[in-house]
């Protein structure tokens, strides 16, 4: 079984954050992957030139008090800003409402949502340091 560590002392905000992942995860690949939360599950799923698809992965998140943080209220809030000015009219108004949760310190922010992406696959054995 193969083992990947994200180190959170590699990254301080959402954009590292998918440099370490791309740099983790993949291998031989020619282009970027996706700067989003649904790249990020498809890159987890596999076949990005480090394990196939839903092949079974250990993976550990080292320094993930230090992510916690980083992908907090302000960098959630700031993704989400990013996110209504490029989503489509329809969601503009799901969109505003998490935004407004955001920056009144509730709802989930980056780091939950994350987690809580990763924990979605069977295939990962997950485990936080």
């Amino acid at each position: 079984m193969k083992k990947i560590e994200i180190n959170g002392n590699s990254f301080s905000n959402l954009s590292e954050f998918y440099d370490e992942v791309e740099r983790k995860f993949t291998k031989g690949l020619t282009w970027k992957i996706g700067r989003n939360l649904n790249a990020f599950n498809d890159v987890l799923r596999g076949g990005f030139g480090l394990h196939n698809y839903e092949e079974q992965i250990e993976l550990c998140w080292s320094n993930s008090e230090k992510s916690k943080l980083d992908l907090g209220i302000n960098e959630t809030i700031e993704d989400l800003e990013q996110v209504l000015q490029n989503c489509h009219p329809t969601n503009r108004e799901d969109v505003k409402k998490e935004l407004e949760l955001a920056k009144n310190g509730k709802g989930e922010m980056l780091f939950e949502l994350i987690v809580e992406i990763i924990k979605e696959h069977e295939h990962i054995k997950f485990e936080m340091k």
